[in-house]
């Protein structure tokens, strides 16, 4: 589980990528830079600030993800606090990585959980990203990149409006119409819904209610062995993996098995190890709509098209990024051919660079997990 927090600083991370994008066909060449330098430095090169951030995924009106995050970092250590609202419910952790120590907890655990946390080039204290700018992979794939979002710098710059100044930060704004939008951006959207719609076609998962519950079910019915209450909780909260590594046996394979006799389709697996097949992606989502309510799939499947980026950003004089809120509307066609809106908007506000601190993790009265 406390792998979600990743998962949510690549998301507000993408949200700025996707900002980059966007926005690069419209900025001036002075704004644009500006822009795409503080973006990029925040991104690969700066490894000490404080940042809140806000994504949401909102489909025909309604909000189908809600992620917040406030995340510090300070070379090697990093704190975060991560709440994700989707159509599997509400999550809620802390995790800090302190001195080589990791430790993590849900707000619903008896416990909190910690281990040694190793730090090399691609870890924390390098960049936000993880990125080894001295990796010559990593370099060609940034250069790809920026010039890639240069090469969709068009003549529509006047779109970009400096709006003001705020807390010596100067803040623009950028707003893009339907007919604005490059053919470029277009046709690679098409081109992924597209993609999206072809994938169900070639369906060969194995989908699991909790697969720690089935992991620890299967354990005790191969053994006979009874495992404590205590120690299912902590193995469920991600307190012991190694136990996994050690002791289960490969009881996934039976399920792989059904897929092979079927020529493919999806395998629910309950947490009791009994489970449930499918056909298709879309007779599962016909079966189990709530699982599939925030799903890309559940909205593309023949088309995809931008239909209106706006987008406020502020640069301090140091050419940090201080703020960057976006709204990306688009038009997607499902597979059945129904028309829906999709909506992500992202806010993120950047501070305390250079001064960042982080402190222990409060664990409240929870006890250590061993």
């Amino acid at each position: 589980m406390k792998k979600r927090n990743r998962l949510t600083i690549c998301l507000v991370a993408g949200v700025l990528i996707l900002a980059v994008s966007a926005t690069a066909a419209f900025g001036s060449v002075n704004g644009y830079s500006k822009y795409k330098e503080a973006v990029k430095a925040l991104a690969l090169e700066t490894d000490n600030f404080t940042a809140n951030g806000t994504l949401k995924m909102i489909c025909d009106g309604k909000e189908v993800v809600h992620v917040t995050e406030d995340y510090a970092m300070d070379g090697h250590n990093m704190s975060s606090h991560s709440i994700s609202k989707d159509s599997m419910g509400s999550h809620e952790q802390y995790e800090t990585i302190l001195n080589g120590v990791n430790t993590w907890f849900d707000v619903n655990d008896r416990y909190y959980y910690q281990s040694e946390y190793e730090t090399d080039s691609s870890s924390l204290g390098g960049n936000l990203l993880g990125v080894d700018q001295d990796d010559e992979m990593a370099r060609r794939m940034v250069n790809f990149m920026e010039i890639a979002a240069d090469t969709v710098v068009g003549e529509l710059k006047n779109n970009f409006v400096q709006v003001g100044k705020e807390n010596g930060a100067t803040l623009y704004q950028v707003e893009i119409a339907k007919n604005q939008v490059p053919s470029l951006v277009n046709a690679g959207l098409s081109l992924f819904a597209y993609s999206v719609g072809q994938s169900h076609d070639y369906d060969y998962t194995v989908n699991y209610e909790d697969y720690s519950a089935t992991a620890i079910q299967n354990y005790e019915k191969v053994t006979g062995e009874t495992l404590p209450e205590t120690f299912k909780e902590g193995y469920i909260n991600g307190g012991n993996e190694q136990w996994y590594e050690d002791n289960a046996e490969n009881w996934e394979e039976k399920y792989y098995e059904v897929l092979e006799k079927n020529n493919g389709g999806i395998v629910y697996v309950k947490a009791d190890g009994t489970y449930d097949y499918y056909a298709d992606y879309d007779a599962f989502a016909a079966a189990k709509p709530e699982l599939v309510a925030d799903n890309l799939e559940s909205y593309i499947g023949q088309d995809m098209t931008l239909e209106k980026v706006l987008c406020n950003f502020g640069v301090d004089d140091k050419g940090n990024l201080t703020s960057n809120q976006i709204t990306v509307n688009f038009n997607t066609t499902d597979q059945d051919g129904e028309h829906h809106t999709l909506v992500i908007t992202g806010d993120v506000t950047i501070s305390n660079y250079g001064t960042t601190t982080v402190q222990p993790l409060d664990v409240g009265d929870r006890e250590k997990y061993a």
